[in-house]
C-alpha cells in the first residue's frame, strides 16, 4: 500500500512538473513573439492590441507558437515567396490561422 502512494505521489508530482515548465515555456515565447509584433507595428504605425493577441496565442500549442515564430523570423528576413512557402504550408497545416483569429498581423507579414 505504501509502494502504491508512493508511486502515485511520484507520478503527480513529475506529472505537475512536467505541465508547469511547459506552461512557463510557452509563456515565454508568446511574450516574445507578441513584443517583436509590438515593436513591428510600432515601426509601420499598425494598431495592434497586446492583450488580444496574448489571448489568442494562448489558444495554440507550444509547437504551433513554434511554428508561427519561424515563420514570422523568416519573413523578416525578406525571403522569397519560393523560400516561405515551405513555411507558409506549415502554418496552414498546423490550421494555426483557423485556431487563433490573427487577421490584425496581416499589415506585418503575409499570412496566407
Amino acid at each position: 500500500m505504501k509502494k502504491t502512494v508512493l508511486a502515485l505521489f511520484s507520478i503527480s508530482l513529475t506529472a505537475g512538473t512536467i505541465y508547469f515548465t511547459y506552461s512557463k515555456v510557452k509563456d515565454y515565447y508568446i511574450k516574445k513573439l507578441v513584443s517583436s509584433w509590438l515593436e513591428a507595428a510600432k515601426k509601420q504605425e499598425v494598431p495592434l492590441d497586446e492583450k488580444y493577441l496574448t489571448e489568442q496565442l494562448d489558444k495554440l500549442t507550444l509547437l504551433q507558437i513554434r511554428v508561427l515564430s519561424v515563420y514570422w523570423a523568416k519573413s523578416l528576413l525578406d525571403l522569397s515567396k519560393a523560400e516561405l512557402e515551405p513555411y507558409a504550408i506549415k502554418l496552414r497545416t498546423g490550421k494555426i490561422m483557423e485556431k487563433a483569429d490573427l487577421s490584425s498581423l496581416k499589415p506585418l507579414f503575409k499570412i496566407k
